[in-house]
């Protein structure tokens, strides 16, 4: 499990890392900013940055979140079927993911058309609800959700490397910070125990 990993920065700094060009150049980087000599950046300076989705954990056949709201839509049409006479409801209940994914890739490429349609399913998956009831749901759902093509919970679905990473560099006197398409009272009821990320960095 990801959040298991241990991280000895004066041994083996990034262990699951391919001996690359990559992994050198970030160890070299960290070591030099963090020793005496004419590239030093204080410990309050030292600030990295990374993508969620896709960078830290996967995203694919589509974004944790997404899967997350999709659910709650299916729960909403097994409720009221006629919402499964149009997308996006109809492709949640088909588990049409190519459909759901889909729209992001068409997102991506200029064409909103089929975005809109999936945000407007979204915004009625949680209407009226409170900060606090969606984190507590969120955070359920992450601890008890499993993905739908490698089975295996959503908190066994980040990349070891990339954990590693974060941890190497916290060590190291680095604060990491989460930039992301993905919601922000979302991310932060496991970002402590996925990325030793404080929910309010």
């Amino acid at each position: 499990m990801t959040t298991a990993i241990n991280v000895d920065a004066s041994d083996n700094p990034l262990p699951s890392w391919n001996d690359t060009d990559t992994r050198h150049a970030i160890v070299e980087f960290v070591e030099s900013v963090t020793r005496d000599g004419p590239n030093h950046i204080s410990s309050e300076e030292r600030v990295a940055v990374f993508d969620n989705d896709g960078t830290l954990w996967c995203e694919k056949p589509m974004p944790i979140q997404l899967d997350f709201l999709v659910r709650r839509m299916g729960d909403m049409a097994s409720q009221d079927p006629a919402l499964l006479d149009r997308q996006p409801w109809r492709a949640v209940a088909a588990k049409d993911y190519g459909w759901l994914s889909g729209a992001l890739i068409k997102h991506y490429r200029g064409d909103d058309s089929d975005l809109m349609v999936l945000v407007t399913g979204l915004l009625r998956a949680y209407e009226g609800s409170t900060i606090e009831a969606f984190e507590s749901t969120a955070r359920a759902f992450m601890h008890s959700a499993r993905h739908p093509t490698l089975d295996r919970q959503y908190l066994d679905c980040a990349y070891q490397p990339m954990v590693e990473l974060l941890r190497y560099l916290a060590s190291c006197g680095f604060t990491s910070y989460i930039a992301s398409g993905g919601g922000r009272d979302f991310m932060r009821t496991i970002s402590q125990e996925l990325y030793d990320i404080p929910p309010s960095a």
